[in-house]
């Protein structure tokens, strides 16, 4: 059993960390900080409450922390943990600069522990699907590839994502996303262009991002917005021998919100389908997505501590992902394509 402490017990640790931590047989919830005592109590009576994550490292016997909290505590957090030799899972955005990142790489491996960015979305149906289409040659060459994550959020919330801070914000919340997706299937782009936007009213953080990654034969645009009202295009790929498309989100998030357990056999399955259209006649055909499967994550990432296997998601990985937001920041804020020099 990996004895696991979980770093703050907002939204993200209860809706994306709890559900499989619990019910996956190599994990063991055991300790948690927070400033709720009593939603602790009520969601884990057996495990240990803490205030702060110095008495939780000090008195829990701990294999594993999971840090759920503010971006902008990640790398301290990761940190400590580290440090007191516990492997970690830390959410999404990694950190908020690359040399962060860098430096807490330097600490795992020193260190001899597993670090693990949470890119669970890597596990999204719609991206298995989109990804199945790419390796198997079923699109030809890509040359087109648009991921759009887009909501109706059109006025601001007391939520300290959409306040302003070191790494806050739809760029690093949402495009965390879609830059771990596109380097994942695509590697390292040659350069980046990006127009960064706080559009709602009273906003004082990105709620907007149009960006471009630049390759050799291809381009790779990626955006959210807040303003998108019904059904948008998730994915839109274009290759030189078909297209895929296709609509909404995975449906795991929700299925998590309304409380369906992981167990579920039907747990990842999605509502919706994709399209795709072949050649200049245009032949049609619906495609069946994959099931979405976030609990890979955590048993690929159960493996590599009880193993030494492979991480689920790469750490370098993640650096790469928010060295891309650093340089789509740089290319807004000065209007020019960015070269990408990581």
């Amino acid at each position: 059993m990996i004895r696991t402490g979980i770093v703050g017990f907002g939204f993200s640790a209860q809706t994306f960390h709890l559900p499989f931590l619990s019910v996956l047989p190599d994990f063991k919830p055991v300790a948690v900080v927070s400033s709720n005592r009593t939603l602790v109590e009520e969601k884990l009576p057996n495990a240990s409450y803490y205030s702060n994550i110095e008495e939780m490292l000090r008195d829990a016997d701990l294999d594993l922390v999971v840090i759920t909290t503010p971006n902008h505590t990640h790398y301290e957090f990761a940190k400590q943990a580290l440090e007191a030799d516990c492997h970690v899972l830390l959410e999404k955005p990694f950190v908020v600069n690359s040399g962060q990142g860098l430096d807490l790489l330097r600490i795992a491996n020193h260190r001899g522990k597993v670090l693990c960015p949470y890119q669970n979305r890597r596990w999204d149906g719609d991206f298995l699907t989109a990804k199945e289409l790419i390796e198997s040659g079923e699109l030809g060459n890509v040359r087109v590839f648009e991921s759009n994550f887009d909501r109706f959020r059109p006025e601001v919330r007391q939520r300290w994502r959409e306040q302003p801070g070191e790494g806050a914000g739809i760029l690093y919340d949402l495009g965390s996303h879609l830059v771990d997706q596109a380097l994942f299937l695509f590697g390292e782009p040659k350069s980046i262009t990006a127009c960064c936007k706080s559009m709602r009213d009273q906003s004082q953080a990105t709620d907007y991002f149009r960006m471009t990654l630049h390759y050799s034969d291809k381009e790779v645009i990626l955006s959210s917005s807040p303003f998108r009202s019904g059904t948008g295009a998730r994915f839109v790929i274009q290759g030189d021998k078909a297209t895929f498309s296709c609509s909404g989100l995975d449906v795991q998030e929700q299925q998590l919100r309304d409380g369906v357990t992981a167990t579920y056999s039907e747990f990842g399955r999605q509502q919706h389908q994709g399209k795709l259209e072949i050649g200049d006649n245009v032949t049609e055909k619906d495609v069946e997505l994959e099931f979405g499967c976030y609990s890979e994550l955590f048993a690929r990432l159960a493996s590599a501590i009880l193993n030494g296997t492979p991480t689920p998601v790469d750490t370098y990985d993640a650096v790469k992902v928010i060295y891309a937001l650093e340089l789509a920041q740089h290319s807004s804020e000065a209007g020019k394509t960015e070269r990408w020099q990581f």
